[in-house]
């Protein structure tokens, strides 16, 4: 009998963690460069945010330009490369620690694309599209926020089903509870938690609330975690909740065995986003009566 530990649900965690912090400063960096393409001033690249200059003309631009300009690219790119990773899943031989992450990966993309339009198409609300919305007439912004609240909607049900279709990958045995509760668990479930707890931690000490964003509360950090919620649902599916199917999809089970370059590289990555990218990184320095 082999009396090596099963790693898997350790493996699917820190690959959760590599999938958000490539994900998410990624999302950034998409406002970064559409504020460089544009010739908008930035100050401070972050983990979470870009602060830059508020004398920028966004009417001296067409609407669509306007629209990407104030915030809205970065989601656009995010719907754009999760569509690309879906059909690498579905097509493309990998190995199980390769589709693991990308699968987490796709997932991150779908909540940080589909996830703003829902929310800043159903609420308002805040950051990217609620940027968008004061910079048109009310009754653009109401048909705007119909499509992206749609669009959101439809997008979020599509990443929970299509989350749970991607567990079966990894069960052998679909009528096995147990198996399709530990693959549902390290998938996603798992990742969810971590994620959302160092996001938390990122938000608390970044740039963002240390400038005095949103009165350095720790709920609005928590209350962004909502866009990533198909994770915690595809885990109910996959446990529970979803007929598992009659036809089995088995490729692999999950690696069990220590994967220590996947370790190395997201602790790696974690503590460059918590120590360099959180604080902010300086771009341009402002004028005097600007305060980073």
């Amino acid at each position: 009998m082999s009396d090596k530990k099963d790693l898997s649900l350790l493996n699917c965690t820190i690959s959760g963690l590599l999938a958000m912090v490539l994900s998410v400063p990624f999302h950034e960096f998409t406002h970064f460069l559409t504020d460089i393409i544009y010739g908008h001033e930035v100050y401070v690249f972050c983990a979470n945010a870009v602060s830059n200059s508020d004398d920028f003309d966004f009417m001296a631009l067409t609407p669509f330009h306007r629209a990407m300009a104030a915030g809205g690219s970065a989601s656009i790119i995010n719907v754009m490369i999760a569509i690309i990773l879906f059909f690498i899943i579905i097509k493309v031989n990998m190995g199980p620690v390769m589709r693991m992450f990308m699968i987490q990966y796709y997932a991150m993309h779908m909540c940080l694309g589909f996830g703003y339009f829902m929310v800043n198409g159903i609420f308002g609300a805040f950051g990217d599209w609620g940027n968008v919305f004061g910079l048109f007439p009310d009754s653009t912004v109401m048909i705007m926020r119909i499509v992206l609240g749609t669009l959101g909607s439809a997008g979020i049900l599509f990443t929970m089903f299509s989350l749970n279709y991607f567990s079966y990958y990894f069960i052998k045995d679909t009528t096995d509870k147990k198996e399709r509760f530990h693959v549902g668990l390290g998938l996603h479930l798992l990742p969810f938690i971590a994620t959302s707890v160092f996001s938390v931690i990122v938000d608390m000490n970044s740039y963002l609330m240390k400038a005095g964003y949103f009165d350095n509360n720790i709920f609005f950090s928590i209350a962004v975690r909502f866009i990533f919620i198909p994770l915690f649902w595809a885990f109910l599916y996959t446990w529970t909740l979803v007929k598992p199917p009659k036809e089995g999809r088995f490729k692999y089970e999950l690696t069990k065995k220590p994967e220590y370059i996947l370790w190395i590289i997201t602790i790696i990555l974690l503590l460059i986003d918590l120590f360099v990218l959180a604080p902010g990184i300086v771009i341009n320095n402002p004028p005097a009566n600007v305060q980073l």
